[in-house]
């Protein structure tokens, strides 16, 4: 019989002293073409997970600037109803003064509001104007607002959307209120008008980037918009759906969208204003938001360039030098598992922890990072002993031993460590098995370590700049705002009083205008900080804004008592202020409102204890005025 063939041998190629099947060069290919997948997987999902952080911070902080810009707006428009009342006043009784009212009521509020003041008989025919062009001949009864409070003079405020004025030629936002005859007859109209760019001077004091857009909306119509050089293009484009028009319900939130006015596509954060039919919003651009974290994003695209090419290099010398395949496989899931690791943490220390002698090999990064003067240390099997901070080390704990055991894939954890010195730093710790034995144990984890001080300082510092005043420390709007709503709904199930106290400073614009604004600045600390040292520690003294102050007394039994407070307070300012080598006197007026005496709400109070600061003023300064609501 003729002996059978020989098997023909598939060919083989020699490489490095090595032979390598057509195998072993599939195996390779199989392994190099998983791990690139990963690697380069992996780096899309962090530049996405920066991209989503920038997002959320973004988020966060044009929903606080769209609260801050609505309590501005509200105060705006509370300051003009004010003074329209108050002219409506001056008018039905002294018209011979009326002129010189309007002149110094302009003067008062320079730093608050500009405006001109008109006002119409009960035909429409402007009978005053504070730009002196009145007469017969001049007519606003075709206008909308005039029309419509002519035909039904309920008292109520009308604000309309940006319109050029007949006898001023200046573009303004008009806010009028009916006027009453004898008997309560109709008998016209009395105007306010103010400038668009005044209602959104909140954008001189947002630095969110070159594109950031403020937008104030009135009946889905811009009333008013700062977005740089070609911002104010836009006043009086009517914007439509959603958060603009009527039908939408929610109080504020946050959306993403292309903008319809300049074709920038931003995240936007909004706030309604119910009680006017408007709707605030603060955008700031997708191309500012992602700079923020660019270079990050570049750093993973070649951290997973370095490490392809690593990869590459391991991969086919290790399958080159070792035919055995569960060996090779195991060696090179462990150098992926490592190397990742790495990319996902790019710039942190890495370290490798051998569970069964619970030996860890730190790399230098990691030994800076943690404090360890050492390239190894030892830890016990089922927790990091040494370095976590002793309040965190439940939570490490835990976290670790999920991962140990197989309920999580990895471990991923931010908290506080202690190092050698004492100091106490915080870091992201990642981690994951690379190795466990027969019995599914894990007996090998790598991890990273980096440094996270810089980024929890500064949300610390977003958070605090948020709710704080920059000049002097002391609350400001957004966080005496909250403190309230808490404190009324405290009052409200324990049946309880509590007091707002609002002042402003007599005499405080004299001394900007003889010292400058320098010495100004130093004086509003300076008043903090002498009548923080007044109140009571559950008390909240905030700055509103210029020289205006408000004080809230959660706990406050009676009148009485917010009185007694008040003329505290009015003494403190009759001190002298020795400010940069000055001796300053000034002086306060004062206006108390309660709850539930002067409303059920945050924004009543407020308003109550403004009205009754600005009769303060009226009687002469320099006096405490509890508000007529409580008094009723």
């Amino acid at each position: 019989m003729m002996a059978p063939p020989a098997p023909r041998l598939r060919p083989v190629r020699r490489f490095g002293g090595a032979y390598l099947h057509a195998s072993v060069l599939r195996r390779l290919s199989i392994f190099l073409a998983v791990s690139l997948v990963l690697v380069w997987a992996a780096v899309a999902a962090e530049r996405a997970n920066l991209r989503r952080n920038a997002e959320q911070e973004s988020s966060r902080v044009v929903r606080n600037m769209a609260l801050a810009f609505a309590e501005e707006v509200g105060t705006t428009i509370s300051t003009v109803d004010v003074a329209l009342l108050a002219l409506r006043r001056q008018w039905g009784g002294n018209r011979d003064e009326f002129a010189d009212v309007v002149r110094e009521l302009n003067r008062e509020l320079t730093s608050k509001v500009i405006f001109q003041v008109a006002v119409t008989d009960a035909g429409g025919s402007v009978q005053f104007t504070s730009a002196g062009l009145a007469g017969s001949s001049v007519g606003l009864r075709d206008r909308d607002y005039v029309a419509a409070l002519l035909r039904d003079p309920a008292d109520r405020l009308i604000i309309s959307r940006p319109l050029t004025g007949r006898m001023t030629g200046i573009t303004g936002v008009q806010f009028a209120r009916p006027l009453y005859g004898p008997g309560g007859k109709p008998g016209g109209v009395i105007l306010a008008s103010v400038a668009p760019e005044y209602l959104s001077r909140f954008y001189d004091h947002v630095d969110l980037g070159t594109d950031t857009s403020v937008t104030l909306v009135h009946g889905g119509v811009v009333l008013a918009r700062n977005a740089g050089a070609g911002g104010r293009l836009h006043v009086g484009a009517e914007l439509a759906g959603p958060p603009f028009d009527t039908a939408s319900k929610e109080p504020g939130g946050v959306y993403r969208r292309v903008s319809r006015l300049d074709g920038i596509e931003r995240i936007f954060g909004w706030k309604r204003l119910p009680q006017y039919d408007m709707v605030v919003s603060v955008g700031q651009s997708l191309r500012e938001v992602n700079s923020r974290y660019a270079s990050q994003q570049r750093h993973a695209v070649a951290a997973g360039v370095a490490i392809s090419s690593i990869m590459l290099a391991l991969g086919w010398w290790a399958i080159a030098a070792n035919h055995n395949r569960s060996k090779a496989l195991r060696a090179l899931a462990s150098a992926e598992a490592r190397w990742k690791r790495a990319l996902d943490a790019a710039g942190a220390g890495v370290w490798d922890w051998d569970l069964r002698s619970g030996k860890v090999v730190l790399t230098p990064q990691a030994q800076a990072v943690l404090g360890i003067g050492t390239g190894s240390t030892y830890w016990g099997t089922g927790s990091v002993d040494g370095p976590v901070h002793p309040d965190d080390a439940a939570q490490v704990t835990a976290a670790l031993g999920d991962m140990l055991a197989g309920r999580s894939a990895d471990f991923r954890v931010e908290h506080r460590i202690v190092r050698g010195t004492g100091e106490v730093a915080w870091v992201l710790g990642r981690a994951q098995v690379v190795e466990r034995d027969d019995q599914g144990a894990a007996a090998r984890v790598v991890g990273t370590v980096v440094n996270i001080d810089a980024r929890k300082s500064h949300e610390e510092q977003v958070r605090h700049q948020a709710c704080h005043d920059a000049l002097t420390g002391l609350a400001n709007r957004v966080l005496f705002g909250d403190r309230l709503e808490h404190a009324i709904q405290l009052a409200r199930r324990a049946q309880t009083r509590l007091a707002v106290i609002y002042f402003d400073l007599d005499k405080f614009k004299p001394v900007n205008d003889t010292h400058g604004h320098g010495v100004g600045d130093m004086l509003l600390v300076e008043v903090g900080r002498r009548v923080q040292g007044g109140l009571r520690q559950s008390d909240t003294l905030a700055r509103l804004g210029g020289d205006e102050f408000a004080a809230l007394l959660p706990d406050c039994r009676s009148a009485e008592d917010a009185l007694t407070v008040a003329n505290n307070i009015l003494a403190l300012l009759n001190q002298p202020f020795v400010v940069d080598g000055h001796t300053l006197d000034i002086s306060g007026s004062i206006g108390v409102s309660l709850f539930p005496d002067c409303g059920a709400d945050a924004a009543s109070l407020v308003h109550h204890a403004d009205l009754a600061m600005y009769r303060s003023k009226q009687e002469g300064r320099n006096r405490v005025t509890l508000s007529e609501a409580a008094t009723a």
